[in-house]
This record gives C-alpha cells, structure tokens and sequence, in this order.
C-alpha cells in the first residue's frame, strides 16, 4: 500500500534566539478513497502540543462539515506549505510502501519519534 506522510513540529522555544523545532506527530495519508488520512501524536511533550493535536482534529473536521468525500492529491503539501515558521513545520513529505496500513505507518513513526514508548 502506497503511503504518504509527514512529520509535524513545533517550536519548542518562542524566545529563543535560534529556533529548535521539535517533531511531536505525523500526519499519514493513504491511497483513498475517502478522506483517508490519520494524524498521530505523542502524549506527552513541549508546551503546545495539546493546541496541536486540536489543530490537527479540526482539519478533519473541516472537511467532513463541508461535505467533502475525498482528499485532493496535495493534501499534505498544501498544510506543508500553509504552516508558519513562527509556529512549527512539517517535514519533507515521504512516500512508502513499508507498511501495510495507515495505521501500522503511523504508529511506527510515532514510536521513532518517541523512543521512550
């Protein structure tokens, strides 16, 4: 199964001189149809990440208010693209085939980028 996915950071420090940014989840986006796209989150971490996975769940819920029915092919480079610096950013978007669902792919990054769990 073809996946899609990109890691989501956010700044760790709004006052520090250099920003560190800091990856606390993954957005992952499937083949279709349908809106086909899961964001995963660690449960603990910097200050904003609760804000972060709220953002994330209105997206979706955004789309299913508007009666969408599918996802447009740049789902994920448009949010990329849409996120403010000031705020956090998203990674280069990967393309795999390693996992055999939406889910297997978004826990397993999830867990990279977590090794405490």
């Amino acid at each position: 199964m073809k996946l899609r996915y990109m890691i989501d950071s956010i700044l760790a420090d709004r006052q520090a001189t250099v920003p560190e940014y800091v990856p606390v989840g993954v957005w992952v986006q499937g083949p279709g149809p349908g809106l086909d796209v899961e964001m995963y989150y660690l449960d603990r971490g910097p200050n904003g990440l609760a804000d972060r996975k709220d953002e994330a769940a209105w997206v979706v819920n955004r789309l299913v208010e508007a009666g969408a029915t599918s996802l447009p092919a740049d789902f994920l480079e448009y949010h990329r693209l849409s996120r403010s610096p000031y705020d956090g950013g998203f990674s280069e978007i990967t393309e795999t085939d390693e996992y055999p669902s939406i889910d297997a792919c978004g826990k397993a990054v999830l867990a990279r980028l977590n090794p405490d769990r």
